[in-house]
């Protein structure tokens, strides 16, 4: 699939609004992360009186948050590739139009394709509280790997908190099914003493063991690789460890808990051997069984917030 990199015209047009906000910097990731890996993405910079953010435009993705006095919340790998096209490893990716293995082809590349695509910069504002909204746009042609025309949306309001907003579009002639997740990899400093609560007594399916339906007792560990999706969750989800942290939601009944223990972490090159100690991905979305119908002509949306507790 052809990689929509940004004209020269759509820079210029991203520097003129950019330069409308005093709080955000048009940068690069050879400055903001000159050891890293890759040809380099454009990023935004956000520095207000609350909080301060780093974002990709590819993907509109979220790379690093914390609030001023608060911790790093978002854990962004030593060996993240910042080639045009490759996904971004950490921070909130968005898994979309298809989260995961694609069940219907599964050679169609993990996650969907809008994580690895630019995302249109159109504007920022500063409220009156201190908090800062910034918003990206998708639009997505029929293509061999989706054939359906489609938009997305996505409005992120940074603070005391990060809260993303996704809203999917269907500008097609038909109906079409997706399915999705805002991909949160949460940093933490030990993942022996890391737990999740809010998940006890719950079922969950177990991407180790093929899908099978098991059931929770307790907090969620890590004493070895991990990789679950809770259905019907409406409840915030915690995560308990230092730094803890809350995450709410609207309109995303999945939760995913992912951690890849230390033998798979070694043989992903983009995290790398121990990497995998210091974060635990803890998504919220609507996946499998919970996937959105959009009937044509019709837009759907949901929300999802954490912060330090």
């Amino acid at each position: 699939m052809h990689i929509n990199t940004p004209t020269a015209a759509s820079t210029q047009q991203l520097q003129q609004l950019v330069a409308k906000s005093p709080f955000l910097t048009l940068t690069n990731s050879r400055e903001v992360y000159p050891d890293a890996p890759g040809t380099g993405l454009p990023l935004l910079t956000v520095e207000t009186s609350l909080c301060s953010a780093v974002i990709s435009l590819q993907g509109a993705h979220l790379l690093e948050f914390k609030t001023v006095n608060g911790d790093p919340l978002l854990w962004l790998s030593p060996n993240c590739d910042f080639t045009p096209g490759t996904a971004l490893r950490g921070g909130v990716p968005l898994c979309l139009p298809w989260f995961g293995v694609n069940q219907a082809d599964p050679a169609k590349p993990k996650h969907g394709f809008a994580r690895n695509q630019f995302w249109e910069f159109s504007g920022a504002r500063e409220q009156a509280d201190g908090s800062v909204e910034l918003e990206f746009l998708y639009q997505s042609d029929a293509n061999d790997l989706f054939a359906h025309d489609f938009s997305a949306e996505v409005r992120m309001t940074l603070a005391n908190s990060a809260k993303i907003e996704l809203t999917i579009n269907n500008t097609d002639t038909a109906d079409f099914d997706c399915s999705w997740a805002m991909h949160n990899y949460h940093r933490i400093s030990s993942l022996t003493d890391v737990r999740v609560e809010g998940l006890s007594g719950r079922n969950y399916f177990d991407n180790f063991e093929n899908y099978a339906v098991k059931s929770q007792s307790g907090n969620v560990n890590f004493p070895g690789p991990v990789d679950r999706v809770y259905p019907a969750i409406e409840n915030p989800v915690i995560i308990k460890g230092s730094p803890s942290i809350e995450i709410t939601h609207h309109n995303c009944p999945s939760v995913v808990v992912w951690n890849p223990g230390t033998e798979a972490a070694a043989k992903i090159a983009d995290i790398g051997a121990g990497n995998e100690q210091f974060y635990i991905c803890v998504e919220r979305g609507a996946v499998l069984g919970e996937k959105w119908h959009l009937p044509a002509g019709t837009r759907l949306s949901a929300w999802m917030e954490f912060k330090q507790i």
